[in-house]
């Protein structure tokens, strides 16, 4: 089995078997490499990836493409070679035959084909097992759990082998669903279109499918593929090898070696219409040269020719093959100019033909849209020059036909005359004239009813009709556009949680069938319209040979076009950053609890948000809510502003009542009274009755006014508590932070990528034992972990530092609970649910009883800040005691429910951990609030420094920043395994009096009441940094880790850890 990444065993490796038997135990007798030398090079598939891993798989005719959702390319590309063409437990000895029989020459080198009538599905089953189990030990390290998979795959794959890959998954990996998607949707939403026109150049055949707001409208299909391509090339070469054409049955050369130099050498010629779309308008200069010289440069052909050596043959021989052959060879196999139109079939069309055909049945809206979005796929689009020219070809059809769906000479013969009967109609007979008959002229002479009689012909009317401007029917435009892949498009949809085509439930297949899978609740109109259309071709299963599982089987796409729509704008985004974090709008209302809905118990204190400043300056919330991506609160300041308005009006009604209501008061006190108030003299012509019965209807009307004042007021409050905090000015605007400074020099490694495994912390601390993830997925699942040994040593000693040096700096420490009020954590900044709309926060669960008694809810804190800041909630500090520094070390909790990539593993992104929190209240004051928060930077660099750690200071921008802080700065050390080379280990923001505010904490500043300013910042992010010491302290030769010198003292005066007679975790049983 050939891989794209990574290296394979001897015994399983196709470069060993050429070169010779491998070293070891014999060939011919079965074995099993020693799980030392293998598993300890890559470390416990168990301890990296956890149950709840989104795995993508693309399956293709010649490789499978295997990744994590969320990976901006597949961690392995996997091949099939005769080797694998074997069932499993079938360890007798093979050899690799230097030359195969013609019929079975690429036959070997497949996983599946389109007939299925010389496949046996056994093997085919027993292939797929095993390459995805190579696939997930080897190269993805995960172990056999059940996990999730997405699968992307072309639509013609055939039903019984759909099924069969089904049953693979669902039977020997006990997936529990499985997300089917297809390779021209995948292809079109990698490239961040709705609609595109994708070429899968493929091995087998090439594939044109039109894909309109995601849904696949047609497939049209030709055998024109890599095999074919591959087949012509050695009919080319094989005449050139001396002494090989006489074997009938056998190939002259490898099928490896024939693609490999198919691969490196073949090319396209440019089209020949190109050079007359191109003509200068002016003659250029050229040299004197050979007629045929110029001919050849003029049409682009190179006259080299090319040495080839050839070693797969009987001898080893080198031919030589002129450069305008292989292009002709090209011409032949994907185009074919010299044959005639009408000598093909429905599935052997040239390309270019093939592709204005497909064109040609599109309705014209779809046409528009997807000839201008046209893509290009497959291994075989990665020729020179082939894109190119079917273009070309294609606008050369269009510019000579245009978009007539009938030709020919017969068509043309009757337009002209049609044309000539048209012009010669015009232009009747006089009534002199000596042509016209008798009877014509008394048919003229009779009378004729009005309304059957041609009108006249009015000159200024043809002239107003003349000088009107036309507007030309939009036909499209033909462009090409990039795609990422498929593979790229499937990770993409995984990682954004949009469902996908059909969605394969496990439990239903094994009790349904093809019948349990998920299918749309609804298909929009204008999809049924589309598939009802049969001239378009829709409702014939998309065309070809063989009919396509997504318009067959399942129905339509499964991907919601609403939901596709609301996250276009954070594709485009993904795809040009794919790893980096996604801009959704955050706090989304559908999806995510607000502050204000929380419950707050009575003896919480109330929050006090500064509405009028809101008002005052309500485009500048609007502003910082755009600039950091709070779209869905960008019009609550408008909305601050129409609420306080109705509130006014409200209270003018209001007084207006009851200045009315006074007065029926006085008049039923006192009827007899002598006032001169205009208004009492109409209240006295009133009865006792009348007065009584407008009373009780001003009462009812003024409850009713009163209400809306209070609701009023409470939606202000709550929009006003929704807003975030304001951006502090030097905080840079939009996704990109700024670089401010370095700790420390950077370190020196050796340039390779053995060095690079060696250096993830996950393989150095499962190498030296130190690290049990297999436990810790046993007893609490993925995101938990055991340290064990230095690695627990290692920990404290890294607590009690950081301790020491917040402590010498004048830090109080304090030991925090781990549990407080879930309206506590949300007045910090802290919501329950996380931008997707998941768990953020540990709730605890509540019984019936504590519920209905209004006991107020509970949770698990994240970082101690937020027990830190509740320390003082709904308390008045005094003014001589500030600032109030404190340091906390607690276990943080955090559910972390958003995708899992390579970045995050280990010990990077886990559920509990320890940390060390810095948190200080200051005087309402910028000043001083900046003095203490660069006190904050300077402990933290001194930390690090300290630490030998090689780390940059970065100045987060406005989209990073959370609800509470209006300057956030992240120190980010340098991580060996880590693809960006960076992660996250402290930061430190300042949050003005956002959080005080919100948790009532005032103080008294010279006799007036304020809020004090909050600060917070990361001492020390334990297990990052653990992760950190061992991958750049990591020493490959002597396997050790070097302990920084300022923890040596707590790790018992250690200077490494080393594997020490232990024995890894990695060859524990």
């Amino acid at each position: 089995m050939a891989s794209g990444a990574g290296s394979t065993l001897a015994h399983r490796s196709v470069a060993s078997i050429r070169g010779g038997p491998p070293q070891g135990p014999s060939p011919s007798t079965p074995h099993t490499p020693n799980r030392s030398s293998v598993i300890s090079s890559y470390g416990s598939p168990s301890t990296i990836r956890a149950d709840d891993e989104f795995i993508i798989v693309e399956l293709g005719s010649r490789s499978i493409r295997v990744g994590f959702a969320g990976d901006t390319s597949p961690r392995v590309v996997l091949r099939c070679s005769p080797e694998d063409q074997r069932r499993a437990g079938d360890f007798r000895g093979w050899q690799q035959p230097k030359r195969s029989p013609g019929l079975q020459w690429s036959k070997e080198h497949e996983f599946w084909r389109y007939d299925l009538r010389d496949i046996e599905l056994g093997l085919y089953q027993d292939k797929l097992e095993r390459v995805l189990h190579d696939a997930f030990s080897k190269y993805l390290l995960i172990d056999s759990r059940p996990r999730r998979l997405g699968l992307v795959l072309d639509p013609g794959v055939p039903l019984p082998l759909l099924t069969a890959t089904l049953d693979t998954l669902f039977s020997r990996f006990q997936s529990p669903t499985i997300s089917l998607m297809s390779t021209p949707s995948m292809s079109a939403i990698s490239a961040g279109v709705r609609s595109a026109l994708v070429i899968d150049m493929g091995w087998a055949e090439t594939v044109i499918t039109s894909v309109y707001e995601y849904r696949e409208v047609k497939t049209t299909r030709t055998v024109r593929g890599g095999r074919a391509l591959l087949d012509t090339f050695y009919k080319t070469i094989e005449p050139l090898i001396p002494g090989e054409h006489d074997v009938a049955k056998q190939r002259a050369l490898g099928f490896e070696e024939c693609e490999d130099i198919m691969c490196r050498l073949m090319w396209c010629k440019p089209s020949e219409f190109r050079s007359s779309q191109r003509q200068s308008t002016q003659l250029e200069t050229v040299d004197e040269q050979e007629e045929i010289e110029a001919e050849s440069a003029q049409a682009g052909v190179p006259t080299g020719v090319a040495q080839i050596p050839i070693n797969t043959s009987r001898r080893p021989v080198t031919v030589e093959l002129p450069f305008e052959k292989l292009a002709e060879v090209c011409d032949d196999t994907f185009f074919d100019p010299s044959a005639d139109r009408a000598t093909f079939d429905d599935d052997e069309l040239p390309l270019h033909l093939l592709l204005y055909r497909h064109l040609l049945q599109l309705p014209l809206d779809v046409r528009a849209i997807c000839m201008s979005r046209i893509m290009f796929t497959g291994g075989c689009s990665n020729i020179l020059g082939i894109k190119q020219r079917i273009i070309d070809d294609l606008t050369a059809i269009v510019n000579k036909r245009g978009w007539e769906p009938v030709f020919g000479k017969v068509v043309d013969k009757h337009r002209n005359s049609a044309r000539i009967h048209q012009q010669s109609s015009t232009t009747s007979p006089t009534e002199g004239s000596p042509s016209s008959s008798p009877g014509e002229a008394e048919q003229r002479k009779s009378p004729k009813n009005a309304a059957d009689s041609k009108p006249e012909h009015d000159p200024i009317e043809a002239k107003v009709v003349r000088q009107r401007a036309t507007v030309p029917q939009f036909k499209g435009q033909i462009r090409v556009i990039h795609t990422l892949g498929p593979w790229i498009g499937g990770s993409l949809l995984c990682q954004l949680k949009i469902p996908a085509m059909a969605i394969v439930d496990r439990e239903s297949w094994l009790l349904q069938g093809a019948n349990g899978a998920s299918r749309p609740s609804e298909v929009d109109f204008k999809a049924q319209h589309r598939q009802s259309v049969q001239a378009g071709g829709y409702a014939r299963g998309g065309g070809g040979h063989h009919g396509n599982w997504t318009l067959g089987v399942w129905g339509y796409l499964h991907a919601s076009y609403e939901l596709l729509t609301n996250s276009t704008s954070t594709m485009n985004r993904t795809l040009s950053r794919l790893r980096c974090r996604a801009l959704h709008p955050r706090l989304n209302p559908l999806l995510a609890r607000s502050f204000a809905d929380v419950k707050r118990p009575p003896s919480a204190p109330k929050p006090i948000v500064d509405i009028k400043h809101i008002r005052q300056h309500a485009e500048l919330y609007q502003q910082t809510c755009v600039e950091r991506n709070y779209r869905n609160q960008a019009q609550n300041p408008a909305k601050i502003l129409e609420l306080h308005a109705r509130w006014q009006d409200l209270q003018r009604q209001g007084r207006a009542l009851r200045e009315r209501s006074n007065l029926l008061r006085r008049q039923l006190a006192n009827p007899a009274t002598s006032s001169d108030d205009e208004d009492l003299k109409e209240v006295r012509q009133l009865t006792r009755e009348q007065i009584q019965e407008e009373a009780r209807q001003l009462k009812q009307d003024l409850s009713a006014i009163e209400k809306g004042e209070s609701q009023a007021v409470t939606q202000m409050e709550e929009l006003a508590l929704e807003l975030p905090n304001l951006t502090h000015p030097d905080t840079p605007k939009g996704s990109d932070f700024e670089v401010m400074s370095y700790i420390n020099d950077p370190p020196t490694f050796k340039e390779s990528p053995e060095d690079k495994i060696w250096r993830s912390h996950v393989h150095i601390g499962s190498e030296l034992g130190i690290f049990d993830f297999a436990g810790a997925a046993t007893a609490s699942g993925w995101g938990w972990y055991y340290l064990l040994g230095e690695a627990a040593q290692l920990e404290q000693a890294l607590v009690q530092y950081a301790l020491a040096v917040a402590t010498r700096h004048g830090w109080t420490q304090v030991s925090p609970p781990s549990m407080v009020y879930s309206h506590i954590g949300a007045a910090c900044g802290f919501q329950p649910r996380d931008l997707n709309g998941e768990q953020q926060v540990y709730t605890i669960a509540q019984s019936a009883e504590d519920a209905e008694r209004g006991v107020p809810e509970m949770c698990l804190t994240g970082t101690s800040e937020i027990a830190l800041a509740g320390m003082k909630a709904n308390t008045t500090l005094d003014s001589e005691d500030l600032p109030l520094k404190r340091v906390a070390v607690s276990r943080c909790y955090r559910a972390e429910a958003g995708a899992r990539g390579a970045d995050t593993k280990g010990l990077y992104r886990v559920h509990e951990f320890t940390k060390v929190e810095m948190f200080a209240w200051t005087a309402p004051d910028e000043d001083i609030a900046q003095e203490l928060f660069d006190e904050m930077l300077d402990l933290q660099t001194e930390i690090l420094s300290s630490l030998g750690l090689y780390c940059r200071i970065l100045s987060m921008p406005s989209h990073d920043l959370g609800a509470s802080a209006t300057r956030k700065i992240d120190m980010e050390a340098f991580f060996p395994s880590r693809r960006d080379n960076w992660g996250e280990v402290t930061s430190a923001s300042m949050c003005t009096d956002y959080q005080t505010r919100r948790l009532g904490t005032r103080t008294r500043i010279d006799g007036k009441l304020a809020f004090p300013w909050t600060s917070n910042g990361t001492a020390l992010a334990v297990p990052r940094v653990i992760a950190a010491i061992l991958e750049n302290g990591w020493n490959e030769e002597a396997k050790t880790v070097t302990i920084p010198e300022c923890l040596r003292s707590w790790m018992d005066g250690k200077e490494k850890i080393g594997l020490g007679g232990r024995r890894s975790s990695v060859d524990r049983v």
